[in-house]
């Protein structure tokens, strides 16, 4: 695959993790429910997401699609996906629908169009949010002890803060942490555990306290400055 590179993590789970040089930029994933497949994060484009619906379909036909938030490089594959349901919280559709008002290429998301507001069942598996953290709402998904985080967990990478709230993210990881995932579809990163919520939390911890620093071993190193930047006072 030239977007992808899919690695199962459970029984009916895989991780479909953005090559470094495709068109993916983000991270998505495929679960198998029965004979049928939910896809999470549609990647940042139209041929990503054809690539990945391939991918999945190849495990079984695709019924639904979940958005985990609304940054272009989890939802502008939507396209590919025009013909199922798309998943995601009211508030994400209505920054999806901000954002591509505001875009001058003229550029349009498919918009979601099955919106829950706590969690929603999506033949039998449940989708959920704990409310804003990476952005004003994050949707996420605990499958066979799995987590499709989105955002909400980076590997191996500096996470973006600007359009969110760091304090209550740092909430949400704890509730994470309590859950203890086996493995973690991160948003940006290779596939994770419960041992990578820790450094994440403390790196938030430290960028509210203005005591944080570049961690050298992560990805998206100038992302540290932004993250500086965006919490300073105005």
């Amino acid at each position: 695959m030239e977007h992808f590179l899919l690695e199962q993590v459970a029984d009916d789970a895989w991780a479909a993790l953005a090559t470094p040089d495709g068109g993916a930029v983000a991270n998505a994933g495929i679960l198998r429910v029965r004979d049928m497949t939910i896809v999470f994060d549609t990647s940042m484009s139209a041929d990503a997401a054809l690539e990945l619906r391939a991918g999945a379909e190849r495990i079984g036909p695709v019924v639904a699609v979940v958005c985990s938030h609304w940054h272009a490089d989890h939802v502008n594959g939507n396209i590919a996906f025009a013909d199922v349901d798309i998943v995601a919280t009211s508030r994400t559709r209505e920054l999806i629908e901000a954002r591509d008002r505001d875009r001058l290429d003229g550029f349009e998301t498919m918009l979601p169009n099955e919106l829950f507001e706590e969690q929603i069942l999506v033949e039998g598996v449940t989708i959920e949010t704990l409310g804003g953290g990476h952005t004003e709402s994050d949707a996420f998904i605990w499958f066979e002890d799995t987590l499709f985080a989105g955002d909400l967990v980076v590997v191996q990478s500096h996470p973006w803060v600007g359009h969110g709230d760091p304090e209550h993210w740092i909430e949400i990881l704890e509730a994470f942490e309590a859950r203890g995932p086996r493995a973690i579809v991160p948003g940006h990163g290779p596939v994770g555990s419960a041992a990578d919520l820790t450094p994440l939390r403390r790196y938030l911890e430290a960028l509210l306290d203005g005591t944080a620093e570049p961690v050298e071993s992560w990805a998206f190193a100038e992302g540290h400055a932004h993250n500086v930047e965006s919490l300073a006072p105005r």
